[in-house]
């Protein structure tokens, strides 16, 4: 699971914004040194391919990388070496977290890239790095028109499931909101449950109500209601319709989860997944590699995006673009060295190492898809627009989307609720969150 964090970004602020430097004087620069602030727990998959990058890239340059294997808390853990003015040269977390971290009203807090995306060549030879990717998707995330984050991991979500036990089923994947839940009822019917889901992880509940309000209404509509003070949007009737699509799945509807779902601890749920205990899940492109050791022979993972609904704004072309990648704080040491470490990985060699020892997809867009990740290609090649995941909600509103979203969502996903109420709730507690700020 790739570990969803709510942020304290006024604390980061606090500890980037403080004096940056020891004793009056600033540390010396060591221009053969890249500090590197790892997201990733030593052994993890991407932490073995960053050593070895680290590697190749100190004996090709002579420049070393000492990277600080964090976790998912960096941004919280790194505090204490800002404040005694020992600043990273490069930080590394998914977009929407260093977005809320460093992009503040109040400052930004890293170094702009936009000159280095389109006046830099690229590894090998491209115009620029920008060539590299996907435009559309990296300016998601600029702000007032500068590129800030750089890129080395794509990823999105949909329903994954495996095509042996659904061919065995006599099933198809489904595309339309219709043909989703006749597949779920063939599946309760056959004695399998249609879908799992760890009930204790509230992002994973939440991508529920984002994709049905992201077909309905189209991409955008949670982060509008959200950021609503008057709270009048969510009388608009496509948050109902979307609350309705979930309820129908719920334990309040047809009750499609696995029994006990709303207490499963993850990753039970996925787990039995890999088993064949259950049919689809709905989750991010990292859930082949992390349940690969646990499937059971002949799994074959297959990929769906989240069915389209007759009449709805948004469609299967609209697809999830949540990055991971790099930022360079503005008082780096090393920024420069920072820059050619980046475009270091992004070699296409590179590129594809990561898909390949990963089993993640690479944000360079002319790298190799992992093979157990094909089943996302048709979908990311037939994209007509991208948005963020959860409508950049976590970055843009992380109190609201803890405080006030998940526990209404959860009771929601759980069926305590019907949509009525769900939209009442939402509508009254944005209105006082927003009242006492």
């Amino acid at each position: 699971m790739k570990k969803r964090t709510i942020l304290a970004a006024c604390l980061i602020a606090t500890v980037l914004a403080a004096p940056l430097f020891a004793g009056g004087q600033r540390e010396k620069v060591q221009e053969n040194v890249l500090e590197y602030a790892s997201m990733w727990n030593p052994g993890e998959p991407q932490a073995v391919y960053m050593e070895e990058m680290a590697r190749k890239f100190e004996a090709e340059t002579g420049i070393r990388v000492d990277i600080s294997f964090a976790g998912r808390d960096v941004l919280t853990k790194i505090r204490s070496r800002i404040l005694m003015g020992d600043v990273p040269d490069i930080v590394e977390q998914d977009f929407s977290e260093l977005a809320g971290a460093f992009l503040r009203n109040d400052g930004i807090l890293v170094q702009p890239l936009t000159d280095f995306f389109y006046q830099t060549p690229g590894p090998e030879g491209q115009p620029t790095m920008m060539d590299l990717f996907d435009e559309n998707v990296i300016t998601l995330y600029a702000h007032n028109n500068e590129i800030y984050f750089f890129p080395y991991e794509f990823i999105t979500s949909g329903f994954f499931y495996d095509k042996t036990l659904f061919a065995e089923q006599g099933l198809s994947a489904p595309r339309t909101w219709d043909e989703f839940i006749q597949v779920n009822r063939d599946l309760k019917a056959a004695g399998i449950p249609p879908l799992a889901l760890d009930g204790n992880i509230s992002f994973y509940n939440a991508y529920y109500y984002y994709w049905a309000l992201t077909r309905v209404m189209g991409p955008g509509h949670l982060a509008r209601a959200a950021g609503d003070r008057t709270g009048k949007t969510w009388d608009d009737p496509g948050y109902l319709e979307a609350a309705r699509m979930v309820h129908q799945l719920s334990a309040g509807g047809e009750n499609f989860f696995q029994p006990g779902y709303a207490g499963s601890n993850y990753p039970a749920a996925q787990a039995d997944w890999a088993l064949n205990r259950s049919g689809s899940i709905l989750c991010g492109t990292w859930i082949p590699s992390e349940t690969r050791e646990q499937t059971v022979d002949g799994f074959e993972v297959g990929f769906y995006p989240f069915p389209e609904v007759p009449g709805g704004a948004g469609s299967v072309g609209d697809v999830e673009a949540y990055l991971i990648g790099f930022a360079v704080p503005v008082e780096a040491k090393n920024p420069e060295a920072a820059r050619e470490f980046m475009r270091f990985i992004s070699r296409k060699e590179h590129a594809n190492q990561l898909a390949r020892d990963t089993i993640n997809i690479a944000a360079r867009t002319d790298a190799a898809y992992p093979r157990l990740l094909e089943g996302v290609r048709p979908t990311l090649e037939g994209a007509r627009r991208f948005h963020v995941s959860y409508d950049g909600v976590m970055q843009l509103y992380p109190e609201w989307f803890a405080n006030v979203f998940y526990p209404v969502d959860n009771a929601l996903v759980f069926g305590n609720i019907t949509p009525e109420e769900f939209i009442s709730r939402m509508k009254a507690d944005t209105i006082a969150f927003w009242r006492n700020r």
